[in-house]
């Protein structure tokens, strides 16, 4: 019966090896990640921003929706309580276009927090283009609780319509917007983005102001009689000594110069997501914008190229009955029998 048993197993594990299979991808690697960084030009953005614009050609525009929305705030909310309230916070639902929403987040700056937070909610069902605008208020609001309570909602990992977001603001000029974006990165686990932080947590920005930037003077006084003055009284006459004061030494003038600007929160992300995505801390490059470059395109870019590569499985031909599995590792030993 042993016998039988083990002819059985190695004839299974035969026909297992030689069935047909087919490869299937595991996970999708960013394309950002799979191409260099130029030496020299414009960084391509992760995602095209176009993603941002609805497609289907029906949306308004924000400037048409700024009269109706303070309308509707103004009427649907303010002192109104108890289940009116509620019933004109659901009335949330009938704004669907992309175009309102950013007319209707501002006309409630003004509102509590439930009206604000259902509004939200709303956000996160409205898919990705929702999701786009749940990154926009993450990065840009001016409240902490309201930007924690965006970045809250957005599904993990960040869909397309929030890289889009964030690449838009790590591209702006204003440190702040950069680094929230970078901060939403992080928290989003957009690792796409990775190209864009790398140059965008330190920036150098041009002097804009005319005249002096600072002066610095170093050098000594030696003081001496310049003069003398004459005073004059009844039956006598003395002179009043006049100081002089003599400088030397040297003046510096500051009429130009470079100011960087550290983005500490760009930075950290950027570390976070390098440093959990490579498997190594990356932490040790600091701010010098050469060695990242380096490092993304000799060591980061080939180890992203090589696990694309191998981000296949085979699999069993789907059309083929499935194959019996395999008898547990130990076999039971073949039973000696005496022909």
């Amino acid at each position: 019966m042993r016998i039988a048993v083990m002819v059985a197993w190695i004839l299974c594990t035969v026909l297992q090896a030689s069935s047909p299979t087919q490869t299937v991808p595991t996970s999708k690697i960013p394309p950002s990640l799979l191409r260099p960084i130029p030496s020299t030009g414009g960084i391509q953005p992760a995602v095209d921003p176009a993603i941002l614009n609805p497609s289907d050609g029906t949306a308004g525009t924000p400037q048409s929706y700024e009269r109706s929305a303070k309308d509707f705030v103004q009427t649907k909310f303010g002192t109104r309580r108890g289940a009116t309230r509620i019933q004109n916070i659901a009335l949330l639902n009938q704004w669907k276009d992309p175009s309102s929403w950013q007319p209707l987040w501002d006309a409630m700056k003004k509102e509590k927090d439930d009206v604000r937070l259902a509004f939200l909610d709303h956000l996160a069902s409205q898919g990705g283009l929702g999701q786009g605008m749940l990154a926009k208020i993450a990065i840009r609001s001016e409240e902490s609780t309201m930007r924690h309570e965006a970045s809250r909602r957005i599904v993990r990992p960040a869909c397309d319509e929030v890289i889009a977001i964030i690449e838009l603001g790590l591209r702006d000029e204003r440190h702040i917007v950069v680094n929230q974006s970078g901060l939403l990165a992080g928290k989003v686990d957009a690792f796409a983005v990775i190209p864009s932080l790398i140059f965008a947590q330190v920036t150098a920005d041009e002097k804009k102001t005319k005249g002096d930037l600072a002066w610095i003077a170093i050098g000594s006084n030696t003081h001496y009689i310049a003069n003398v003055t004459a005073v004059v009284g009844d039956n006598s006459g003395a002179f009043t000594p006049v100081i002089g004061n003599l400088q030397t030494g040297v003046l510096m003038r500051v009429q130009d110069a470079m100011v960087y600007n550290y983005r500490s929160d760009a930075h950290q992300s950027l570390i976070s997501l390098t440093s959990r995505d490579f498997g190594q801390s990356t932490a040790g490059m600091g701010y010098d914008m050469k060695r990242w470059w380096t490092w993304f395109n000799t060591e980061y870019l080939p180890f992203k190229q090589a696990q694309a590569a191998s981000q296949i499985v085979p699999v069993t031909d789907p059309e083929k009955p499935d194959a019996p599995q395999s008898p547990p590792p130990t076999a039971p030993p073949a039973e000696k029998t005496s022909l």
